[in-house]
């Protein structure tokens, strides 16, 4: 019995600090103080230092939309190295404000091959229409296909109705990815 306790503690520990050492694999996921790390050509983007989702506190990024006739707009991440065939965890927070337009939040996950080509786009999407001024977390566990080498991660609003004057914004926070270190292949 002892012993069984024993391995069953030493499984818990191992399982507590190999989670504790996975790392956001993003730079600056969190946006407590600034925006690097995320771009866009085509959008607006800023900090914003009083709104934040409950996890990381009060920084997030704001994002505006150029145009508004239905259309889907966002940023970015720094393209990241991953290992094929491994699960990742992604995550985020998007706040849609009453005053905004915006009536849903996706992000993707876009893998590429070492020839810097996308093999596929995974997307983790909200409801369309969702509450006003509410943080919504999102998350999923995705699969790097077998020939991935990098990832970019998007994080994406789409606005309303078309022919509106306003333009579209919403606000993104606690972006995450994360490579699973537990059972990366599974139980083989």
């Amino acid at each position: 019995m002892k012993k069984k306790s024993c391995v069953l503690y030493v499984l818990i520990v191992f399982m507590w600090t190999d989670t504790l050492s996975a790392q956001n694999l993003l730079l600056n996921g969190a946006f407590d103080t600034d925006i690097d790390g995320w771009t866009n050509d085509f959008i607006t983007a800023e900090w914003v230092s009083d709104d934040g989702a409950a996890i990381s506190g009060n920084g997030s990024m704001r994002v505006i939309g150029t145009i508004n006739n239905n259309s889907m707009f966002g940023m970015q991440s720094d393209s990241l190295a991953v290992q094929a065939g491994y699960w990742y965890l992604t995550a985020g927070s998007f706040k849609t404000p009453a005053i905004s337009l915006s009536e849903r939040g996706l992000y993707y996950i876009e893998w590429y091959d070492n020839s810097e080509q996308m093999i596929l786009r995974d997307f983790v999407d909200s409801v369309y229409g969702v509450p006003d001024d509410v943080w919504i977390d999102m998350d999923r566990y995705l699969k790097a296909p077998e020939d991935a080498v990098s990832a970019v991660m998007r994080l994406m609003l789409q606005s309303g109705a078309s022919g509106q004057t306003d333009l579209p914004f919403g606000l993104w926070d606690d972006a995450v990815l994360m490579q699973e270190t537990l059972f990366s292949h599974g139980f083989d």
